[in-house]
């Protein structure tokens, strides 16, 4: 999530000052049982002529096929290539959480220069909330008019530094963003799907990459990150999954939905208001991701007001919501009615909390303490709730580092981590 993400920030502080594990509902794994597709090879595909327009949405009938498995791709150059890389702009086969195969969109930068021994280390990257909308996806970031540009062309930067280290890099859009279909905001699996699925069609386009591979995300990211390190060698059994580094991940959405509801029943909304960061823009981008698995009733959810302006979500990006004459401009009282009824809504926030998860590959979490979007209060319980469940987690946190400042303050430390993990 980018920086000026303050909706949720006292959300987090309220229910991390209260971590309680036996509320959360058990979260949903979400892959046993499913069969998974042939593993797809090191065979790398040519290039596709599709037009710019037809590039996100291809035909029906070439989406079905193995997971990870490329549907197209087109060499890219300028914004959001990075440098000192081979670029590509693909779209690759994922199944959603219905089970339907759904094509996802994504890029992949490989060092320009001759691959080490077993292939180029391959960081499969989760970014932060850009919106649900299909022009808010990353790759399409090609010019500063780019909604959420101050934040994908930082991120960039970084990426660039993983590049010059010898890694290569891939990002996904994540299902629905970008491609047809919703996109299924802070839904764990659905996303992890995505960040694998992407690991596995990189190694299709260029044979120099690897089979040892790492996930790492930053905010919405971040909980990705800690879903794919629990979910990902299932899911991709071919591939070796060395670890994850999870960046400022967020966690307890349903803890915060409810406080902020009930401090609205309760009339003290605006004692809250501090907390919360005084703007809900992220409801409408969280109530769309739930939707993907929920048939949740919003009119139970929201006052007429809020409902009338729900498809907001469906054109405009996070810092578009934000503004005065959208989303940005509502108070939590403007939002829940004071009869609302959040039960179904916070208990898919609940089932896709990352704290409860349980893996058994190394889990590093990084955090900033000037935070005021995911405030550290909030990831140090969802590292204590891991802990105390035998999770193998590592916890960093860095003094005077806020949301998006973490992911350069972290950056040495998550080298260090991450060389380590490939052995170099």
């Amino acid at each position: 999530m980018p920086e000026n993400e303050s909706a949720r920030a006292g959300q987090l502080t309220r229910c991390a000052s209260r971590p309680r594990a036996g509320f959360f509902a058990t979260v949903l794994a979400g892959i046993a049982g499913l069969t998974l597709a042939a593993p797809v090879g090191a065979t790398p595909v040519r290039p596709d002529e599709a037009t710019d327009a037809s590039f996100y949405a291809p035909a029906a009938d070439r989406v079905p096929g193995a997971h990870g498995s490329v549907i197209q791709l087109r060499p890219l150059t300028g914004d959001p290539a990075l440098a000192g890389a081979r670029n590509y702009l693909m779209v690759y086969r994922s199944i959603d959480m219905q089970g339907n195969p759904v094509a996802v969109s994504g890029t992949l930068a490989v060092p320009d220069s001759t691959a080490p021994p077993g292939g180029w280390p391959l960081i499969s990257w989760a970014h932060g909330t850009t919106g649900v909308a299909d022009g808010c996806a990353p790759s399409q970031d090609t010019s500063p008019d780019f909604p959420a540009h101050d934040y994908t062309s930082m991120v960039r930067r970084v990426q660039e530094r993983w590049v010059a280290a010898g890694y290569a890099v891939a990002q996904t859009d994540y299902q629905g963003l970008g491609t047809p279909g919703p996109h299924g905001y802070l839904i764990g699996t659905a996303e992890q799907r995505a960040v694998t699925d992407m690991a596995r069609a990189a190694r299709q386009i260029d044979p120099d990459v690897g089979t040892r591979w790492v996930a790492m995300g930053h905010s919405q990211g971040g909980q990705a990150a800690v879903f794919t390190d629990a979910q990902a060698q299932q899911w991709a059994p071919e591939l070796q999954l060395l670890g994850a580094v999870a960046l400022a991940p967020a966690s307890h959405q349903g803890l915060g939905l409810q406080a902020s509801q009930l401090a609205t029943t309760a009339g003290v909304a605006g004692a809250v208001s501090p907390l919360t960061g005084g703007t809900v823009s992220f409801l409408p981008l969280i109530i769309r991701g739930a939707q993907t698995v929920s048939d949740l009733d919003t009119t139970r959810i929201l006052t007429p007001r809020a409902q009338s302006m729900l498809d907001q979500a469906d054109t405009r990006c996070i810092g578009q919501l934000r503004q005065p004459d959208s989303w940005g401009g509502l108070s939590a009282e403007d939002v829940f009615p004071h009869a609302g009824d959040t039960a179904t809504l916070t208990q898919v926030l609940n089932e896709n909390d990352p704290s409860t998860l349980s893996f058994t590959q190394p889990l590093l979490v990084l955090q900033g303490r000037s935070d005021t979007v995911v405030p550290a209060a909030a990831t140090d319980a969802m590292v204590v709730q891991q802990r105390a469940g035998g999770q193998p987690v590592q916890y960093r946190v860095y003094p005077g580092a806020d949301h998006r400042g973490v992911l350069d303050a972290s950056f040495d430390d998550a080298l260090a981590w991450v060389d380590s993990s490939f052995g170099r």
